[in-house]
């Protein structure tokens, strides 16, 4: 890519991801515009720093001296901006296409993976800030340590997740990629889960020989597709891998574990976020900072201090005796993680789930894996579903109270009330000291959290 100043306008700006990349350009001196239906923190934060953002699609708030146009993966063909764009012959690149561009001029580590990116990128960037690697970073959610989800770094190094969603991550050629894990999501898109398999198994064998690759051995679909590498394998995991996690021990809100290379024992480690998973996210962290040459200490010190990311099992406060947690889960595997994780570190208390289904589409799909996964809680709430590249055969196939009836058909305690506000309400009247709240989906069930916190 040219280092030539340009004028990127973003359509579908007010994404993480998108939103992102825009930051970045922005502080590299380049001109930026963009538009999106919502407006949020993050378009706000954009404008402050000098970008003109639109509310709502029209072809209008295309500036005419734009040079390149950036679209979301949820913008349409008909979109009046992408159609001014088509007019004016301008270049068209998916996020996914820019984030390549990017990372092509830097040393690039990606994480990939269902489950766990935005954490495991979230504290390799900030082991890499702690050893001053001062890293480019563009990442799902924010680093609370470093206070942003994107930061345009001088240092070689650009941080980000690659996300699988239309083969996106196809469009990246990391000199260091690491997977967490692969299972069955994006349904909507992917056949079944081979052919997500063979997406993961073309974005492994499109990195070159003096590439490193960081695998779970813990799951097996990861551990097939990296047998046949052709770079450098460095496998991780709670099993038979090059780099071994085991805990110790759990108290007083904290975990503590041990990570082994080929056997040698690198010493304890300790975290306040809980669960399995984390410790996994942890370890794929220390990998990818050791294989670089940055010291145990800076390590160990980074991942004692690590709070986590934005929305990731999120303590969002504590009133009147009740805890309350947030976090971006989505997926059934992702929930019963975060479910059983909380569960180990407040084993005696009151479990009250607010889970925002995701996409009509994935509840369709995943609907008894969702209730299974949810049987982890003692109360569960469910609010209407946050409908996201949803048909309308989609959203009249199924719905929140569909789910709410089977968790009572399973025995749970389980109650459908669609808006945030009528949630918020039987939190207020059926909470006591003691409890737990966690608002849990990747839609803004957050609030929720935010409003049941305000009120007490």
């Amino acid at each position: 890519m040219s280092t030539k100043k340009k004028h990127y306008h973003f359509i579908g700006v007010a994404g993480i991801g998108m939103s992102a990349l825009a930051a970045i350009l922005l502080e590299r001196g380049n001109a930026i515009s963009g538009s999106d239906l919502v407006s949020n923190e993050i378009t706000e934060k954009l404008r402050k720093s000098g970008a003109k953002i639109y509310k709502g699609h029209e072809a209008k708030h295309l500036p005419d001296n734009t040079d390149i146009v950036v679209i979301s993966g949820a913008i349409p063909e008909n979109n009046p901006e992408r159609i001014k764009a088509m007019k004016l012959k301008l270049p068209i690149l998916s996020r996914g296409e820019l984030l390549g561009l990017l990372m092509d001029r830097a040393t690039g580590i990606a994480v990939a993976g269902t489950h766990g990116k935005t954490t495991t990128a979230s504290l390799i960037a900030e082991i890499f800030e702690k050893a001053k690697k001062d890293p480019t970073i563009a990442i799902g959610g924010e680093v609370r340590n470093i206070g942003s989800h994107a930061k345009n770094g001088k240092g070689k190094y650009f941080i980000a997740e690659a996300c699988e969603y239309k083969r996106a991550f196809l469009n990246i050629h990391p000199k260091v990629a690491v997977i967490t894990n692969i299972e069955a999501d994006h349904l909507d898109y992917y056949k079944d889960l081979d052919d997500i398999k063979s997406a993961f198994s073309d974005f492994v064998n499109d990195m070159d020989e003096s590439s490193l690759l960081v695998a779970c051995f813990d799951d097996d679909n990861v551990r097939g597709i990296a047998q046949g590498f052709k770079g450098r394998l460095v496998s991780y995991g709670l099993n038979k891998a090059n780099y071994q996690a085991s805990i110790i021990k759990i108290e007083d809100g904290t975990q503590k574990f041990k990570i082994t290379k080929n056997n040698t024992d690198l010493g304890e480690f300790e975290t306040k976020i809980p669960g399995i998973h984390t410790i996994l996210n942890i370890t794929a962290a220390v990998v990818v900072a050791l294989e670089h040459g940055i010291k145990l200490k800076t390590i160990k010190e980074s991942v004692q201090n690590f709070s986590g990311a934005a929305r990731r099992m999120e303590t969002r406060g504590e009133k009147e005796g009740v805890l309350v947690i947030d976090d971006y889960g989505h997926h059934p595997t992702e929930i019963q993680a975060t479910l059983q994780a909380i569960k180990s570190f407040y084993p005696k208390r009151r479990l009250v789930c607010v889970f925002q289904p995701h996409q009509h589409s994935r509840t369709r799909i995943l609907l008894n894996d969702f209730a299974s996964a949810l049987k982890e809680a003692d109360e569960i709430i469910i609010p209407r579903i946050y409908a996201v590249r949803d048909t309308k055969e989609d959203m009249e196939s199924v719905s929140g109270e569909t789910l709410a009836r089977l968790l009572k058909k399973n025995g749970k305690s389980a109650k459908y009330i669609p808006k945030f506000s009528d949630a918020v309400k039987e939190l207020k009247e059926t909470t006591k000291e003691n409890d737990i709240v966690l608002t849990i989906g990747a839609g803004p069930v957050n609030e929720v959290a935010e409003e049941f916190l305000s009120i007490c």
